[in-house]
């Protein structure tokens, strides 16, 4: 997936970008404005940002998933093969400490991540607290790209690409 970013000072020039967008057959899922304040953004039903995409949850989340199904396996393949509390336990015991070290896991990273800026927007914060809107667009493909190039260009002076990502994924 592509995602391209745009600044702009106003919410007229928001909502005209996702007007215009939307004629181009780039519907409103595959917009998201970060604003300084959500409620501009509520009152002019423009589709602002979420907690997945302004913190690095889904990011942080999924490693320590991953982190802690490693954990897990290793844990429960230790705990089969030595003999802790005078039990002897089977190689069953690996499921049920990969399942529990996923779910701790994924738990302690979103902790985290829910409290770290998403390292995506890292660099448009700055403008972004200064009053700036930022525009995000996703293209599955060339053609849609295509699309919101021209809509930009030919429809949006006022609003100055400021980034691009031609191979986004909210999980790196």
């Amino acid at each position: 997936m592509k995602r391209f970013y745009y600044l702009t000072a106003s919410i007229d020039s928001v909502q005209h970008i996702s007007r215009d967008l939307d004629r181009a057959g780039i519907d409103a899922g595959r917009l998201h404005v970060l604003g300084r304040d959500p409620g501009p953004l509520e009152a002019a039903k423009v589709h602002g940002t979420t907690i997945w995409e302004d913190t690095e949850i889904m990011h942080t989340g999924f490693l320590g998933a991953l982190i802690g199904a490693i954990a897990g396996i290793v844990l429960g393949f230790m705990l089969a093969g030595m003999d802790p509390w005078g039990w002897q336990l089977s190689v069953s015991v690996v499921p049920i400490t990969t399942l529990f070290g996923l779910c701790l896991g994924a738990w302690m990273g979103g902790i985290f991540g829910i409290s770290s800026r998403n390292h995506h927007l890292r660099p448009y914060w700055r403008e972004v607290e200064k009053g700036q809107y930022l525009v995000m667009v996703d293209a599955d493909d060339d053609a849609q790209a295509g699309r919101i190039v021209r809509v930009m260009n030919d429809s949006h002076g006022e609003a100055r690409e400021v980034g691009r990502e031609d191979s986004f994924s909210p999980f790196d």
